[in-house]
């Protein structure tokens, strides 16, 4: 027994030393834990009094780096954003013979003084020409002017046939150009040798919403003329005629710009009047499949009038007859293009009726210059723009055949409603006011417009004209 409670009492004081060590082991962990976080310690003053002293410069460590970090904010919102400023400038800036300049992938690299004079005189020749595309391949100048003589002028449906000559003329005027187009029935094709021009600008838009822009002169060309196309959507042909003139002429109000109206032959309806002076007031069929074209123009004239009466807003009319030349549409279904087309492809030239229907064709850049003159001119009355040489629609059938040297026959349909019997303009007055009368020939502009289309033909394949029922345009 005396051998047992022995080895109890060594047990204990065994446990109660390992306990001892435990505990100072742990009280020098908390200690530590107390050192570290900053937290004073109960039983060393000294390690109490490292912690105060740290606590103390720790604050105001806490100041110096408030100080510093704010320092930091006001160089880096002052000092650095001139320092690169400064250094991207001096990318650019010669260093003896050679400029630097930073390529696509960020990497800087060298030109030397002749590269970078190619540059530059290329940039010129670009402001001063057109490029030349498979649409438009002819290099056209542009004239250098002064800013007092220099003009903005807007287009609106500059993309499509007639207005994209327009562009090319006031373009080679020296202007500012801005091209309105929705691309309904204009081609981006037919003024992409421009759009690298500084002088030239795009703007894809509907004139039957407003615009807000700063023109001198407004062309407003904006509407389907082609009947397959403007029968397509008759609702939007009237919003178009009416709407979208209303625009224009609110905006020439706001700008006190001058604006021109296009208008059409077509004004003049089946007419019992030959040939079709100004005054004549026309016969048209109101509830007729050609009456949102026809009408839309007339409420459009209306609209002009009554703008320069009430509110002396300087306007423009010309009154548009048949029309031809490179860039026509090759599926909009009128004489001309229907008739090209088909004896390209020695297909049959059709004609709605008998072809006793008179028409009377004048060539794109004469029509360009009627309305430039018109414009430019004092006269604001409509003015007739045509060219009075009158052919039947089955003599101009012939005549194409023979041109294109076809092996086309000649196939009569049914004739189409409302189509009129006899059109052809008196330009006396154009003649009188404006110094202007058609001087291109039907033959030399019938040669060009043959040669237009071959080269359409020749990269496009085969094309099928449009019949004479509503369609929309195949761009």
């Amino acid at each position: 027994s005396n051998t047992n409670s022995s080895n109890s009492k060594s047990c204990g004081e065994n446990d109660t030393r390992r306990r001892m060590l435990t505990n100072r082991r742990i009280g020098r962990s908390k200690s530590a834990e107390r050192d570290e976080v900053g937290l004073p310690s109960h039983d060393n003053p000294k390690s109490n009094s490292r912690v105060y002293r740290a606590t103390y410069n720790g604050f105001w460590s806490s100041g110096r780096l408030v100080l510093v970090l704010a320092v930091g904010i006001l160089l880096g919102y002052t000092v650095l954003p001139m320092i690169a400023l400064e250094s991207r400038s001096s990318l650019y800036q010669k260093g003896g013979s050679v400029t630097y300049e930073l390529d696509s992938s960020g990497t800087m690299r060298a030109l030397t003084d002749s590269a970078q004079e190619r540059i530059v005189e290329d940039q010129k020749v670009l402001a001063t020409q057109s490029l030349p595309t498979l649409t438009s391949p002819v290099v056209m100048h542009t004239q250098v002017l002064s800013d007092h003589r220099r003009k903005k002028i807007l287009v609106t449906g500059g993309a499509g046939f007639v207005g994209s000559h327009l562009v090319d003329k006031l373009m080679m005027e020296g202007h500012e150009v801005t091209v309105l187009d929705n691309f309904f029935t204009g081609q981006k094709k037919n003024i992409a040798h421009w759009l690298h021009h500084p002088n030239f600008n795009l703007v894809v838009h509907d004139v039957t919403e407003p615009i807000q822009l700063e023109v001198d002169e407004i062309y407003h060309l904006a509407c389907p003329a082609s009947p397959p196309h403007y029968q397509f959507n008759p609702v939007k042909t009237i919003k178009t005629s009416a709407m979208g003139t209303l625009n224009m002429l609110g905006l020439a109000k706001r700008v006190r710009a001058k604006v021109l109206l296009a208008s059409t032959s077509e004004i003049y309806g089946d007419p019992k009047e030959h040939p079709q002076r100004e005054d004549y007031w026309g016969n048209v069929n109101t509830v007729g499949p050609r009456a949102c074209y026809d009408e839309g123009k007339r409420v459009a004239e209306t609209m002009m009038y009554s703008y320069k009466n009430q509110n002396n807003v300087e306007i423009r009319v010309a009154r548009i007859f048949n029309t031809y030349g490179p860039r026509m549409h090759p599926n909009d279904g009128r004489v001309v293009s229907n008739f090209v087309i088909q004896a390209l492809q020695n297909k049959p030239l059709t004609i709605y009726g008998e072809g006793k229907q008179t028409r009377s064709f004048q060539f794109v850049s004469d029509l360009v210059d009627g309305l430039y003159a018109l414009m430019n001119g004092d006269y604001d009355g409509p003015v007739n723009l045509g060219n009075p040489s009158e052919y039947s629609v089955l003599q101009f059938a012939e005549y194409i055949k023979d041109l294109t040297k076809s092996e086309s026959e000649i196939r009569k349909l049914e004739a189409t409603q409302d189509d009129p019997s006899r059109r052809k303009p008196d330009i006396s007055l154009a003649m009188s006011k404006l110094n202007w009368e058609p001087k291109v020939s039907v033959e030399d502009g019938l040669k060009k417009t043959i040669a237009y289309f071959q080269s359409v033909l020749d990269s496009a394949g085969e094309i099928i004209p449009t019949g004479p029922g509503a369609s929309k345009p195949q761009n």
